[in-house]
């Protein structure tokens, strides 16, 4: 038993030294060999959205990000609502943009026709 403890003891000194590098990210204590590797992990503990709109759940205490999960928390602070309504305002602005020109071509083409008539009934007299 002794020896088994020892060589835990011994595990756990061999792991600080070879991996000196420490995740300080609250309830994370990996260790990386290298910090380059500390700082991609660290990524994951950045992506972890957090707003204080959402559900906490004592059961749920798994933050990984996910794709689901980013997708959730965007539709709880109204991410998509926003961009929904910023698109329905652009394509409003298509609409009337397009009904003007057309508008104004149809005048253009009466213009241009009345032109037309009246150039071929002069000649024709």
């Amino acid at each position: 038993m002794a020896s088994t403890i020892t060589a835990g003891f011994a595990n756990d000194m061999n792991d600080k030294q070879d991996r000196p590098y420490v995740c300080s990210a609250p309830g994370c204590s990996q260790r990386f060999q290298s910090e380059e590797h500390l700082l991609i992990h660290r990524h994951k503990h950045e992506m972890t959205l957090k707003f204080s709109s959402i559900k906490t759940d004592a059961a749920f205490t798994d933050q990984t990000p996910t794709p689901t999960r980013f997708l959730q928390n965007c539709e709880e602070v109204g991410l998509f609502k926003e961009i929904e309504e910023e698109f329905l305002q652009e394509q409003e602005r298509k609409r009337t943009k397009r009904y003007i020109f057309l508008k104004n071509r149809r005048t253009e083409l009466r213009r241009s026709r009345k032109k037309l008539l009246f150039t071929l009934s002069s000649h024709l007299k």
